[in-house]
């Protein structure tokens, strides 16, 4: 629930507030109201028995005047009835329950000679010769002042927490620049190149990513520029052996035989590391059938009539050409030498996602394990492992992320598939 840093954020301020604001609470109570009402009280009391005293000093009809001349007064804090108000003590606050309990533990009157309205009137019961008379004195608030304090407490809450938040977003909006920024480069080779606005600790990370950036395409030009250029420099020696080779076909067939298919290996190991080294994000995309091009993919590969093709026609997809070529190339070689027949070639579309399955019968590897095989040089078990450079499926990845695809694999009893997925491949 709380697995963003947003919602951290705003939970430990909320927590803070509330707690603040409790504390703040049970101060004002404990601090200013205790001693008003224990005061208010007070003065009640000595009020009630300033009357009290002064009905007892009147005879029985000394005592109904005086009532009656209160009653007839219009005095705002005075009123004088011959019945208790309907909703005296219905409602009892905090501050009118301390009120009377003070009153009867200090002052000695009892509780049910005094009772509290709904508008803070403090009612006391006086007998006189005859009948009682409810006379009400205003010593309490009309409104509890918990009540008011909880309210405000909860305004300033909702306060605190709208200004946390709007901060927090001033935070995390650049840090999801950040994010999106940094996921657009998916290989080294991308510049970061996002300038991000905010608060200074976050630009010097924005900065500290654009210096490793260009540290990291600083290293990777020179990678693809070591394995361009001693690929291009080995062509050179092979293709003066393959001509002495063929010079010497008449004395040896059969180690000559063997000698050639040698170049012809490592040859195919260079072009790997040339692929390999340029990438194939500089060769633009072109609108091309889909069936003719899996039918050109399984030509030129080792074993054409090995390979079924189940693929819809008339479908037109929009891909790196040479790109997707190559690797569809890699993946019949691996079926054809590592694995056993029959070797399928299958596609299907959704919309404009296009999805290549290249399965055949062989042994094969856990998809975490042929998941590994991605890395560059990398090589897997026996079954699936030979004399190549370990750059096979690298190169079927990079191809996948050229078209903003991905590779994955899956394995069950009898067969092995790599699986080829591009999103957004399919034209018509």
């Amino acid at each position: 629930m709380l697995d963003s840093l947003f919602r951290q954020n705003i939970a430990v301020l909320a927590a803070a507030i509330l707690g603040a604001l409790l504390v703040s609470l049970v101060l004002i109570a404990g601090l200013v109201l205790r001693p008003q009402i224990d005061r208010s009280a007070a003065d009640t009391a000595q009020m009630i028995r300033s009357l009290d005293l002064s009905f007892r000093q009147m005879d029985p009809s000394q005592q109904i005047d005086f009532a009656e001349a209160l009653r007839a007064t219009e005095l705002p804090d005075v009123l004088v009835a011959e019945t208790a108000p309907q909703d005296a003590n219905l409602q009892r606050s905090w501050h009118s329950t301390r009120f009377l309990r003070v009153l009867s533990d200090r002052h000695g009157i009892s509780a049910s000679d005094v009772l509290v309205d709904a508008e803070g009137r403090v009612w006391v019961r006086m007998i006189t010769s005859d009948r009682p008379y409810w006379l009400s004195l205003r010593t309490l608030p009309a409104t509890d002042p918990i009540a008011g304090l909880a309210v405000a407490s909860g305004i300033a809450l909702l306060a605190a927490l709208a200004g946390g938040i709007a901060l927090q977003r001033r935070i995390a909006l650049p840090l999801k620049r950040l994010e999106d920024a940094v996921g657009r480069m998916s290989k080294p080779s991308d510049a970061y190149d996002s300038d991000i606005e905010g608060p200074r600790e976050i630009v010097a990370v924005s900065r500290a990513l654009t210096g490793m950036s260009e540290r990291l395409q600083a290293a990777e030009a020179d990678r693809a520029l070591m394995l361009a250029g001693v690929s291009h420099d080995l062509r050179t020696p092979l293709t003066k052996l393959r001509l002495t080779l063929a010079m010497l076909r008449d004395s040896d067939a059969e180690l000559v035989a063997g000698a050639e298919r040698n170049v012809l290996r490592i040859e195919d190991m260079l072009r790997q590391f040339l692929d390999f080294a340029r990438g194939f994000e500089a060769e633009e995309t072109r609108a091309v059938p889909l069936r003719s091009l899996l039918q050109q993919a399984i030509e030129s590969c080792a074993e054409p009539a090995a390979v079924m093709l189940d693929a819809p026609a008339d479908v037109v997809i929009e891909v790196k050409e040479a790109a997707l070529l190559r690797a569809l190339d890699n993946l019949l070689s691996n079926a054809l030498r590592h694995g056993k027949p029959p070797v399928t070639l299958r596609v299907r579309t959704r919309d404009r996602a296009l999805t290549i399955d290249v399965r055949d019968a062989g042994i094969g590897l856990s998809p975490e394990a042929a998941g590994e095989l991605i890395r560059p040089f990398a090589r897997g078990n026996a079954a699936r492992a030979g004399e190549g450079t370990g750059l096979g499926l690298a190169i079927v990845d990079q191809v996948a992320k050229a078209h903003r695809g991905k590779v994955d694999f899956e394995q069950d009893a009898q067969t092995f598939t790599a699986r080829l997925r591009l999103p957004q491949a399919v034209v018509a």
